[in-house]
């Protein structure tokens, strides 16, 4: 088994596009590219543009949530040729977003990326680079199944774009004590949301209320700035009758002003009214999100030691690993294993010492073809036990009985 290496200069690179453009991304990318492709399932959000949508559940339809860890150097082109590929620039056709890693490392001898650089200035030679948004963030909010319509709505009305879902497992204090795992769902189910800054607050308050996040066992919420990133996630639905529905003619007006700040119509509001529970929210301490890329069949063993070292909880995403086939001529993939990603969100000061704990022990059990990476996160929100207040001692208040 090879010992871990750290490297540096990488990106976590996501795009969310629908699922009838999988096969078709996927060859592009794999015959253009070195780098291997992380997939799972997941679920957009639509609405109707009626006074009635109120009374209708939303569509939801079937997308596909990729993720690759690409350097650097290459990430500028090869998030342009993602945008070509998959028409990115056309309202409804998806999303792309950026985060560069404060950590990473793997085992694997085959590796998750190649080290070689491959950018395709020929790809892009005869087109005109599409300008991407730096005021973006990305919102994940882990609620119960049961909240996450509600947790839904409330984000699109708070101005959010149509927000995605996908389901993972958590790991927590009821796997901990044997009795209370008969109270645990079985799954539980992730809603993240990208939005620009002017729109984070009010659905970040949104998201906590909404999903109950503040109660306990009610889940967590966290935000990852993008440094780069195009949006253009389906949302709505208008009559045919219409020439362009209201996402259309948002985007329109967007490219024309040259930013979001015109849709800012609270924005003196909300600087005179902030609430408690915002600025708490802004004082929150510095986090990281930890996520470990494993074999499935290692899994259960990772999941137990990650609880037993005192990390406080954990989600997992079953996600498949595609790469290019070796043979160059070949038009097909292959799947070459299932992978399962593994996220904790901790405090930056006890991050190093638990990726050290982990990484001992996958040393110890001769796991291989792991990586490690960790990403900046901020403004975490869950449930905090506050402590309890000293009760006063009892005054008995009744008439004396002693006499003088």
């Amino acid at each position: 088994m090879a010992a871990f290496i750290e490297k540096s200069g990488f990106s976590v690179v996501s795009l969310i596009i629908p699922q009838a453009r999988l096969h078709n991304c996927l060859d592009q990318i794999l015959s253009q590219w070195p780098y291997k492709v992380i997939q799972f399932d997941c679920r957009g959000t639509m609405i109707r543009e009626h006074w009635f949508q109120a009374f209708l559940p939303t569509m939801n339809p079937e997308c596909e949530y990729l993720q690759l860890l690409v350097c650097d150097k290459d990430l500028s082109a090869f998030v342009q040729f993602c945008i070509e590929v998959n028409d990115l620039h056309l309202p409804g056709a998806g999303a792309i977003f950026s985060t560069q890693c404060s950590y990473f490392s793997t085992n694997s001898a085959s590796n998750l990326l190649a080290d070689k650089s491959q950018t395709q200035d020929q790809a892009l030679q005869n087109t005109s680079a599409i300008s991407l948004k730096n005021n973006l963030y990305a919102l994940y909010a882990l609620v119960q199944s049961g909240r996450t319509d509600n947790a839904i709505k409330a984000a699109m009305q708070a101005g959010s774009h149509g927000p995605i879902v996908y389901f993972v497992e958590g790991r927590g204090t009821r796997d901990r004590v044997a009795w209370l795992k008969i109270t645990k769902k079985p799954y539980e189910e992730v809603v993240m949301v990208l939005v620009e800054d002017i729109d984070r607050e009010r659905v970040k308050e949104a998201l906590v209320s909404a999903g109950r996040i503040n109660t306990l066992g009610g889940g967590i919420v966290f935000e990852i700035a993008i440094e780069h990133g195009l949006v253009n996630l389906p949302t709505s639905i208008s009559n045919k009758s219409r020439l362009a529905s209201n996402q259309q003619i948002t985007a329109a007006v967007d490219q024309l002003m040259g930013n979001t700040d015109w849709r800012d119509t609270r924005s003196i509001a909300t600087l005179l009214d902030k609430s408690q529970r915002s600025k708490e929210q802004k004082n929150t301490p510095k986090s990281s999100s930890l996520c470990a890329l494993i074999p499935r069949k290692h899994a259960e063993e990772f999941l137990d030691y990650i609880l037993s070292i005192g990390i406080p909880g954990a989600n997992v995403i079953y996600t498949k690993l595609f790469s290019g086939d070796d043979d160059q001529n070949a038009k097909h993939l292959n799947i070459h294993h299932e992978l399962v990603q593994i996220r904790m969100v901790l405090p930056s000061e006890r991050c190093e010492n638990f990726r050290a704990q982990l990484q001992e022990f996958v040393s110890t059990q001769n796991y291989s073809n792991l990586t490690i990476y960790a990403i900046p996160v901020q403004g975490v929100a869950r449930y905090k036990l506050k402590p309890r207040e000293n009760s006063k001692s009892a005054v008995y208040r009744g008439s004396s009985s002693i006499a003088d």
